[in-house]
């Protein structure tokens, strides 16, 4: 499995969070300045998103990416099929095969396919509970928590960042 759900579900959160608090959609420049990566990055996962009507994109003032629809219908489960590559399996099975000569190789490979399986499958269930809504209220909740018992001279500094993302003007 790669990063791309993470950032996906962080660019989410923080895209439900910039509409329902300040009524704005968020730049590509804003989300990778927030998840710490390059701008293209983000564009691409943007670019999954949009491709399964996860979020659109809106011009002019408080413009930028939106979401496509209400985001307690958005589940994790969503975005993971969004943005997984077709045909790739989350957990690695053998590159080249097993041993031909091995009468042990292809049974233990039957078997960790059976125990992988299962495995995915509790992730799919779990990621379909979970939705973009819940995660950014959750977050933010937490933000909030741990500013308020962090040091002074921490919460000061960080506060506003944290809790309002400074958008860039180009």
């Amino acid at each position: 499995m790669n990063s791309r759900l993470t950032v996906a579900a962080h660019v989410l959160g923080l895209i439900a969070y910039l509409e329902r608090e300040e009524g704005r959609g968020a730049t590509s420049d804003e989300l990778a300045e927030s998840v710490g990566t390059n701008a293209v990055v983000i564009r691409r996962v943007l670019g999954q998103l949009k491709h399964a009507g996860i979020i659109d994109s809106r011009r002019g003032a408080g413009g930028g990416s939106v979401l496509a629809r209400d985001p307690g219908a958005i589940t994790l489960r969503a975005v993971y099929d969004a943005v997984q590559d077709e045909g790739r399996e989350l957990l690695g099975r053998h590159a080249n095969g097993v041993g031909a000569d091995c009468p042990v190789a292809p049974v233990i490979a039957e078997y960790l396919d059976e125990v992988y399986l299962d495995a995915e499958e509790a992730l799919k269930r779990t990621l379909a509970r979970v939705t973009i809504d819940s995660l950014s209220k959750d977050v933010m909740e937490r933000v909030r928590a741990r500013m308020a018992t962090a040091p002074t001279g921490y919460a000061s500094l960080h506060a506003k960042k944290a809790l309002v993302p400074e958008r860039q003007i180009a």
